[in-house]
């Protein structure tokens, strides 16, 4: 047996922590497991499809969705059919050296004097949501949050745990998209948390509610219908569920005839359920009234007056016709006027004696 017939695989691959605190979390299962393939056998080397494709990591269709995934992400850079890796390391190395000269520039960024906050800031998400690791980029959303957007400390850190609950912190586009949600909506200050998180609380128990009435579970449209209700309509869960209730004379009740019902009461200042309950109430009998009112006008015994079939009655209370013309009195055919017309159709079908 020739020793080169077997060898051990015993050497390692290096890979960046940055991959993992950054990228891993942003990526699918096969873009991270054809990422190492590639870290692998093409470290700091070009590679096309062909190499990837003969070496049947995995299907044809999945390798591709795969690349594209890397290449989105920045970690690989194409050019055709041709690759490479991205240096990563390089990149945050850049990352920073753009916020230290962010610093330096006055008219760039406005520094509080009293930065000893924002570093705690810092470190604090950084120990709590990176463990201890977080990219510079992070740093930037912070700085952009402060100075920016002047967001409170206590918002910005709220921020992070949001994300976190999204599971969404490790990415940075996402935060970004989010920080810039929370600047449009006004969330900036403690008081702006505090409602916002009690309206959060509200579209978890409607949406735990609606749940439970329509026996389903709730997609990302009923969630976004659910937080018009809460956040637009200001509508409270109570009225909410009677809204429902009053929809179950329909075989299938839909999201948006609840959401219909609301906008009507809302819309007349209806704000609990006592007042809603009134307000069908009333419109039910003015439905009724409405109903028996056209009953009564179709319904019963009327006269051929009344109906608009004549035009009015002889002296003894009998009904008389209209008056028609000559012409519209005449039989089809026969008559007085027309007697030769009638032999000649008897004497077709043999039916004249004469």
């Amino acid at each position: 047996m020739q020793t080169g017939d077997r060898k051990l695989i015993v050497s390692q691959t290096a890979l960046p922590d940055i991959f993992v605190i950054r990228y891993a979390g942003e990526l699918s299962a096969d873009a991270i497991y054809t990422y190492l393939w590639i870290n692998t056998f093409y470290h700091d080397k070009s590679f096309d499809l062909k190499n990837i494709f003969d070496a049947s990591i995995l299907s044809k269709a999945d390798t591709e969705k795969a690349l594209a995934d890397l290449v989105s992400k920045d970690l690989l850079v194409r050019n055709g059919n041709s690759f490479h890796q991205t240096d990563i390391i390089a990149k945050e190395v850049d990352d920073y050296i753009r916020l230290e000269r962010a610093y330096m520039a006055a008219d760039t960024v406005d520094l509080p004097e009293d930065v000893k906050n924002r570093n705690d800031l810092a470190e604090s998400i950084q120990n709590t949501f990176f463990q201890g690791k977080m990219p510079f980029t992070f740093y930037k959303l912070i700085d952009k949050c402060l100075f920016e957007y002047h967001f409170e400390t206590t918002v910005v850190y709220t921020l992070f745990q949001e994300g976190l609950d999204r599971k969404c912190v490790k990415s940075i586009d996402l935060m970004k998209q989010l920080a810039k949600k929370w600047y449009d909506s006004g969330i900036n200050s403690s008081e702006a948390i505090a409602e916002y998180k009690q309206e959060q609380k509200d579209i978890r128990r409607v949406t735990e509610l609606m749940g439970k009435l329509t026996r389903r579970r709730m997609n990302n449209l009923d969630i976004e219908r659910i937080e018009r209700w809460v956040t637009e309509l200001d509508a409270p869960a109570e009225l909410i569920e009677y809204a429902y209730k009053c929809n179950e004379f329909r075989g299938n009740i839909q999201m948006k005839h609840v959401e219909d019902t609301l906008t009507v009461w809302l819309s007349a200042g209806i704000r609990t359920v006592d007042d809603a309950a009134k307000y069908e109430e009333e419109n039910h009998k003015e439905n009724k009234r409405k109903a028996t009112k056209r009953k009564g006008r179709y319904s019963g015994a009327v006269t051929g007056a009344e109906a608009g079939l004549v035009s009015g009655s002889d002296d003894d209370g009998g009904v008389k016709p209209e008056s028609t013309t000559k012409e519209e009195d005449r039989p089809a055919f026969g008559g007085d006027d027309d007697d030769s017309s009638v032999d000649d159709i008897l004497d077709i079908f043999g039916g004249n004696d004469d």
